[in-house]
């Protein structure tokens, strides 16, 4: 399965939501650096009266810090938004089966030893469910205008 192109866009699809909280994370930090920084920059100021130079600078911290905010909201909506989407997608596959092993391995990042063993099953027969759930999810994408049909995977050759 090592350098498998099929089934690329359902694995996209199932990826999105991960990574949209891992660059919710990343934007969290950098607020909390720049917060950081502005609380610094305040304390350093203290009762100084702010020249028009040195308020630049402050100016400027407090529109990044409003400019970040602004994109961590838009973050934080994009990420409900398509884990609300894969749940009802994964609500479609109309097998238990297939929807844990996605579960387990997009959202909860199980490796596939760690998947066959929460599951009862071998890690083969895990790879094989994980590759029918992938072509079901891209059923689905395609069946909701999502998916091209020309971008669907082709036929494995016998």
């Amino acid at each position: 399965m090592v350098g498998n192109r099929r089934y690329e866009e359902a694995r996209r699809f199932l990826r999105a939501p991960r990574e949209a909280s891992r660059e919710l994370a990343i934007r969290m930090e950098q607020l909390r650096r720049w917060r950081e920084t502005a609380e610094r920059t305040t304390k350093c100021l203290g009762g100084v009266r702010v020249q028009e130079q040195g308020s630049s600078r402050v100016e400027s911290c407090a529109c990044e810090l409003a400019e970040l905010e602004a994109v961590i909201e838009a973050v934080r909506q994009r990420a409900h938004a398509l884990r609300e989407r894969q749940e009802e997608v994964l609500a479609r596959l109309g097998d238990a089966r297939l929807t844990e092993v996605l579960r387990l391995y997009y959202q909860c990042s199980f490796t596939w030893v760690e998947a066959a063993e929460h599951m009862g099953y071998s890690e083969r027969q895990i790879q094989r469910l994980h590759m029918e759930a992938l072509a079901r999810v891209e059923r689905i994408l395609e069946e909701d205008g999502e998916l091209m049909p020309e971008h669907r995977a082709l036929p494995r050759a016998v």
